[in-house]
């Protein structure tokens, strides 16, 4: 038997603007729920702005280090822990997403709710054996990366914003395709880190 729930507002995506409507919704006291496929923060938190930082901060680090003789300071060897790089960025990415914790927006009146769902009228979202029907829906599902068409990508491991941040080893070289500020930021880190 199927579980029927009824809302004023459903959010689909658990990104800034899922976790804000739903919040905003709440708190004027509509029922509101929100449904994630993945991670709640979207990808400002989980492949965006939040890792690349934790990435400029540690580069930048480094880049200081190795120009300290101009000032003066004798710093000779200065190595680039990679594997320590990403356990502190990870920690700090688990530090905000604490934020973001379903726990939070449940204790705010809000269902939160995982998985992945189709609509199947206007009103009616499913999801697993859950039928969700709201007066408004909230769709909020972020973005994914492009992978252009270019000849002989799909024949070599690339990396995308989703991946790269999941690296356990400093790469020797890399490529970045694309001047967004993503691009630039990993562009500028893995240079200051040695790649």
């Amino acid at each position: 038997m199927q579980n029927e729930s009824v809302f004023d507002l459903v959010s689909i995506g658990g990104g800034v603007g899922g976790l804000v409507a739903s919040v905003g919704a709440a708190q004027l006291g509509a029922k509101a729920a929100l449904v994630e496929k993945a991670k709640l923060g979207g990808d400002c938190l989980n492949y965006g702005c939040v890792p690349s930082k934790g990435l400029i901060r540690s580069a930048r680090l480094a880049a200081q280090a190795r120009s300290m003789p101009e000032f003066g300071i004798d710093v000779s060897d200065v190595r680039v822990d990679f594997p320590r790089v990403m356990k502190r960025m990870k920690a700090a990415q688990a530090h905000i997403g604490e934020h973001d914790a379903p726990e939070r927006f449940e204790g705010m009146g809000i269902e939160v709710i995982f998985g992945d769902g189709a609509f199947t009228g206007p009103d009616t979202f499913q999801i697993g054996d859950r039928t969700l029907r709201a007066k408004r829906f909230l769709l909020s599902m972020g973005s994914s990366p492009f992978v252009p068409p270019i000849a002989g990508l799909d024949s070599v491991p690339y990396l995308t914003n989703e991946t790269v941040f999941d690296l356990e080893e400093l790469p020797k070289r890399l490529v970045v395709l694309g001047a967004g500020p993503i691009g630039l930021e990993l562009s500028q880190a893995f240079q200051q880190l040695g790649a």
